[in-house]
């Protein structure tokens, strides 16, 4: 049954009009300025006097890693790409969510400002975003790295697994994400039929979000949606959509792509959830983060005892 918290919070997302900047590309593109501000790409004030936060420009962008004041005590390292149909900076509660990520594992924590679209598609994106993987994470052993990846950043993280796996490079411990987009076409029936009950994304302006990150390339290039990639020997990966979701098809999807790879993906469908709810203040966050914590956990143990992974 869905909490009263978050019945309520559905109901101020549609009367506060949220779904509004992505009813149209026209729409979108008026509001582009707003939503990529420069101080949604810098940690609140709340979070940045809670916690050790280091800075670095790689590729031109900032790069903040987040850990607990006087250093952290977990070997984990998160890298966590946002989301907001690359074209929107991170909202607050990406940054509250890694800071409730980092206060309770006492992890390292990495959000990458990566750049954005339209001004920026796939051919600048990808590579700034895998550029700051490699630096940020080169002194921790794989088996404690840990790639997450909400919405659009579902994408760039499946893509960071395919693009590590083709060179030859270890991949990270585990994936996680959260009300993935990774078919950028956005055309499945099941997300047209669910867009009347989505209180946050529409398909038309995620299609032309689509479109921006894709540049010449085809909606249907596994380069560019992972939905049509091969997801054979990467890591495994939890999966996390409510049924309130456009992008319920697109979770559904990494699990056929990871049965079909021979990779485990454990999928968590929440019913009446909406988009990225594990990252708001309400129950069904906090049962969700804790399922996340106890996937961690089991992927420390089995790695622990599967050293060939760090190979």
């Amino acid at each position: 049954m869905t909490s009263w918290q978050a019945r309520a919070l559905i109901a101020r997302m549609w009367l506060g009009r949220n779904k509004k900047f992505y009813a149209d590309p026209a729409t979108m593109r008026a509001a582009l300025a707003r939503h990529q501000a420069p101080e949604r790409a810098r940690p609140p004030r709340r979070v940045a006097a809670a916690f050790d936060i280091a800075r670095q420009t790689i590729d031109g962008h900032d790069v903040h890693t987040l850990a607990p004041e006087g250093g952290p005590t977990s070997p984990w390292h998160v890298f966590h790409m946002h989301g907001g149909g690359f074209v929107e900076s991170p909202e607050p509660h990406h940054w509250h969510f890694a800071a409730r990520m980092v206060a309770r594992l006492g992890c390292t924590y990495t959000m990458p400002m990566y750049p954005l679209a339209p001004q920026y598609d796939h051919r600048v994106i990808v590579p700034m975003v895998e550029h700051a993987y490699d630096r940020v994470t080169a002194a921790t052993s794989p088996r404690h790295r840990i790639v997450f990846g909400d919405s659009a950043g579902g994408t760039l993280a499946l893509t960071l697994a395919r693009h590590l796996r083709e060179r030859g490079q270890p991949q990270p411990a585990a994936l996680a994400l959260f009300s993935p987009w990774i078919d950028l076409a956005t055309d499945d029936s099941l997300s047209l039929a669910l867009d009347d009950r989505d209180p946050e994304l529409g398909v038309t302006g995620l299609k032309q979000a689509g479109r921006w990150y894709a540049g010449r390339r085809a909606l249907d290039d596994p380069e560019i949606s992972p939905a049509f990639a091969d997801l054979t020997e990467l890591a495994p990966a939890i999966v996390f959509i409510g049924h309130r979701d456009i992008l319920l098809p697109d979770a559904r999807r990494i699990k056929e792509l990871g049965d079909a790879a021979g990779v485990p993906v454990e999928l968590r469908e929440y019913p009446g959830m909406f988009h990225n709810w594990i990252m708001k203040n309400i129950p069904e966050a906090r049962q969700a983060t804790d399922e996340l914590l106890h996937f961690l956990q089991t992927v420390e143990r089995r790695t622990e005892n599967d050293r060939p992974h760090d190979r």
